[in-house]
């Protein structure tokens, strides 16, 4: 492209690569975290994505030129049915290397769960809670089999979401207890976090399909007369060496991806039985919100109703988690009812 007379890099990131399609809907979660966590809890939490609203809050950054005034920001909504604790799964350890050590499955589940669960069911490792506690030395971490159901959350599927979710704070014995509390209970999302808090999103975005460098990468258009072809890169590759480098834009599925938006603050925790948070007509695509919901500041990646995996933060805040003020909710031009936990309080 010698016609060129100025510089024009690629507006592309190589840091997603590859930039392929997730094989589930459900996200992986590759990484867990016990920072900030002073007790045995399940260290993430299943929600579903509603939509977006307006909130405004009072701005409790002290060090900002807009302390204590009006901040307008953009929130995604959240349902967040109850989560129900189908067993609980002992890993070992060997040269780097995780292993499934034992599984207890809890008796007193419902048939959707019961038959969702016996296909995960693993006979050789099949334990009870004495044999485990025996073997508690060997143990390198704990996971929660858990189970959530959209139906839970105002959609119309029934099939239950089975998921891992790893369980930290406290040493191996208080984690162990505390799964026995749990186990075959259902535990709601209020129970691990709170208003004012922060939690990392991990969900599948979009997809968007097939798509062409100009769009995928952000290339610049060539010239019209220069080339046959107008939404293309110039040049792939030299002649030595014969090969096609991975930096340079190609063709390829756009969207799709498992993405992770990092320290989201949760604005607000609240219930539909006692502060709906549903605008007249219900949420695009979604409909109305059924259950128990968080309000989180600013965008969640997927569309709605996909499933978004909440995680305690890998590098969480330092500043103590207070509940912020809300002056307003509004959703289309129309005022919603603050939730009562974190409506502000009058002096």
């Amino acid at each position: 492209m010698g016609h060129r007379k100025h510089n024009a890099p690629r507006r592309g990131s190589l840091a997603f690569s590859p930039r392929a399609r997730h094989q589930v809907l459900v996200p992986r979660v590759r990484n867990w975290t016990a920072r900030g966590i002073d007790r045995p809890m399940i260290s993430g939490f299943p929600t579903f994505k509603a939509g977006m609203i307006q909130a405004i809050t009072i701005d409790d950054r002290e060090k900002t030129p807009n302390f204590g005034r009006p901040l307008f920001n953009p929130a995604t909504v959240l349902a967040a049915p109850p989560v129900t604790v189908c067993a609980l799964r002992a890993y070992g350890k060997s040269k780097g290397n995780k292993f499934v050590i034992a599984d207890v499955f809890a008796e007193n589940l419902d048939e959707v769960l019961r038959e969702r669960i016996g296909s995960l069911k693993n006979t050789d490792a099949g334990h009870n809670i004495e044999e485990l506690t025996r073997e508690l030395n060997n143990v390198d971490s704990f996971v929660a089999l858990v189970a959530v159901l959209p139906n839970d959350a105002g959609l119309s599927n029934n099939i239950p979401q089975v998921q891992e979710i790893h369980v930290a704070g406290g040493d191996k014995k208080a984690q162990l207890d505390y799964l026995k509390s749990v186990l075959g209970k259902q535990v709601k999302c209020s129970d691990l976090f709170k208003a004012g808090s922060y939690v990392d999103a991990i969900a599948i975005t979009k997809g968007k399909g097939f798509e062409g460098p100009i769009t995928r990468f952000g290339v610049k258009r060539k010239q019209h007369k220069s080339r046959k072809s107008v939404r293309a890169v110039g040049v792939i590759s030299p002649w030595h060496p014969a090969t096609v480098m991975y930096t340079v834009a190609r063709a390829g599925q756009m969207g799709f991806h498992q993405r992770i938006m990092k320290n989201n603050r949760i604005l607000a925790i609240g219930s539909s039985t006692q502060s709906p948070i549903t605008p007249p007509g219900g949420y695009l695509h979604f409909g109305e919100v059924k259950g128990d919901y968080l309000i989180v500041r600013g965008s969640i990646p997927g569309p709605v109703k996909r499933l978004v995996d909440l995680r305690s933060p890998i590098y969480p805040r330092k500043q103590k988690a207070t509940p912020p003020r809300i002056v307003e909710l509004n959703a289309n031009g129309t005022a919603l009812r603050i939730p009562q936990t974190t409506a502000p309080t009058s002096k």
